[in-house]
């Protein structure tokens, strides 16, 4: 497993204050994803204006939408605009925050893509060694993959994305 003080040296476009301030967000993000236990924008907007003691009707009039948008957006009928799910979060005296929830840390994505560019690269090698009749060692190619893939991980990130 890689430290947090090697993750910080490999990363080394990020300043570590940025680096702190995803890990609190991811940290925090996570939290509420476990909290509001999967449920749908709707069903969460549902049971907070039921908590509230109110009424499609009056939470429509209050975020200037129908309640018949209220009613499919509850329901999961609806796909709303931001702008629409703004209005009525605010309506429901809420804050709406979207954050993007990283699905693995930053070096694990980095290193999946470090894997999966070595990999093109090498195969294209691979190939070209094959149409002149030389077979590469397994070991000569596993040894080729780790050293591109730390080539990427060590070189300018812009790298990691260009395929």
């Amino acid at each position: 497993m890689i430290s947090l003080r090697d993750e910080v040296k490999i990363m080394k476009p990020f300043f570590s204050s940025e680096k702190l301030l995803i890990e609190e967000i991811m940290q925090a993000s996570l939290k509420a994803k476990i909290a509001i236990r999967g449920l749908a924008i709707g069903a969460l907007i549902k049971t907070i204006r039921g908590q509230l003691g109110m009424s499609q009707k009056t939470l429509a009039k209050r975020a200037g939408v129908p309640q018949s948008t209220v009613s499919r957006i509850e329901q999961g009928k609806r796909d709303m605009s931001l702008l629409t799910l703004r209005k009525i979060v605010e309506a429901l005296s809420c804050d709406l925050v979207i954050v993007p929830l990283l699905q693995d840390s930053i070096e694990v994505i980095r290193r999946k893509q470090a894997k999966k560019v070595a990999e093109k690269r090498v195969h294209y090698l691979k190939g070209t060694m094959n149409l002149e009749d030389q077979q590469p060692d397994s070991r000569f190619i596993e040894e080729l993959l780790r050293q591109e893939e730390e080539s990427l991980l060590q070189g300018p990130s812009i790298r990691l994305w260009e395929e």
